[in-house]
């Protein structure tokens, strides 16, 4: 973590994942496969694959096409850090 950018880069990578988790937990919960959340959604198999596996950083539109497929809301906020940043 000593090197420049590294900090934000394992941020980056932690939300990603952490988003990737959240969109595979709902899409199990409705007994979906990748392929259907992709239809509902309008994306393909590989782009809900990548999203789920944290291999990237879903935009706000990507986001809410999810959401609205899964029948969920979606909530962007800012919270304090918890670290001693």
């Amino acid at each position: 973590m000593a090197e420049p950018g590294a900090a934000e880069a394992y941020d980056a990578t932690r939300l990603a994942f952490e988003l990737g988790r959240s969109v595979r937990e709902l899409r199990e919960r409705h007994g979906w496969s990748q392929n259907r959340l992709a239809r509902e959604s309008g994306m393909t198999q590989s782009a809900i694959a990548r999203s789920e596996a944290g291999g990237t950083v879903p935009t706000l539109a990507v986001l809410e096409r999810l959401a609205a497929a899964l029948g969920v809301s979606l909530k962007v906020g800012f919270e304090p850090r918890t670290d001693a940043a």
